[in-house]
């Protein structure tokens, strides 16, 4: 009996103790979280994975600035002539060698794929071998069209105000009409831009043709061709404006003519026959658009 009291007592001084210990452990587990919790120290539940959204990267917002000058914006590219208005013409040994219509639609359309690349939207008067007006309608209400005598399947009044038309109903931001010149003086040669300087908008017009301009003057002097630089015009133009009452509803946006070139000169007329010469005058005019825009030439 008294050895069987010995042993429980035991027991419960044993049971005792591993109560102590527990409790022990357990507030010492306690204090250490609170001590990290505190110190900002990892801990277990620091690491458990979530779902919780992560910041971006710094890079993601830097990219979304850079391309943010050229989205959203609507360039409309004029492509003279088409058709049956070959515009002007180099002729050799009697023979029409280049055609004014077919050097702007080449130009155009590699530049308008060049800006679409660039996020830009852009709009031609157009995409083919024809006029902008081929249904010989009266576009600008004058009550004037083409003859069937005519050389051409639409009035030029007519022409020139679908041109127009296809840049406002776009709602365009830019307006750039792209020619090649010619002249009876064969010593004549260069490059030209124009602009009118009676528009709301002639002071962003301006900056344009400025831009254009020394695009153009850097661009063919890299690419080997020593052309005259005959400047910046101000005129009146039909795609340009201003308002023509009666006769020609004006563009609403900022514009330039472009004259790249003579085709009647035979250097100048060399120069844009050869692939450097056609990389020079688009990109030319590409890095000029971007620089408007307020994008890095690239």
């Amino acid at each position: 009996m008294i050895r069987s009291s010995r042993w429980l007592d035991r027991v419960l001084v044993g049971g005792v103790l591993l109560l102590l210990v527990a409790i022990t452990t357990i507030v010492v587990l306690q204090a250490g979280r609170e001590r990290a919790r505190n110190n900002g120290s990892p801990t277990a539940a620091a690491i458990v994975p979530t779902t919780a959204a992560l910041p971006p990267p710094l890079a993601t917002p830097l990219a979304s600035s850079v391309a943010t000058p050229l989205a959203g914006n609507v360039v409309c590219l004029d492509l003279g002539h088409g058709g049956m208005d070959w515009g002007n013409v180099r002729l050799e040994d009697e023979q029409v060698v280049l055609r004014e219509k077919d050097l702007t639609l080449t130009t155009g359309l590699d530049l308008a794929r060049r800006l679409r690349s660039d996020g830009l939207t852009v709009v031609t008067t157009r995409d083919t071998d024809t006029e902008a007006n081929p249904a010989n309608a009266d576009v600008n209400g004058d009550g004037i069209v083409a003859s069937p005598d005519d050389q051409a399947n639409s009035d030029e009044l007519d022409d020139q105000q679908a041109r127009v038309n296809i840049c406002n109903e776009a709602g365009a931001d830019l307006l750039v009409s792209i020619h090649y010149n010619a002249a009876e003086n064969t010593a004549l040669e260069g490059f030209e831009v124009w602009y009118n300087d009676q528009r709301p908008f002639s002071d962003q017009s301006e900056r344009l043709a400025t831009l254009v301009h020394e695009e153009l003057a850097t661009r063919l002097t890299a690419a080997g061709l020593d052309a005259t630089d005959r400047g910046i015009g101000i005129e009146d133009h039909a795609v340009t404006g201003p308002e023509r009452p009666h006769e020609l509803a004006p563009s609403e946006m900022p514009g330039v003519v472009v004259e790249g070139l003579f085709l009647s000169n035979d250097d100048d007329a060399a120069f844009i026959q050869t692939p450097g010469g056609e990389e020079a005058i688009v990109t030319a005019y590409e890095r000029a658009i971007r620089a408007y825009f307020g994008a890095s030439a690239g």
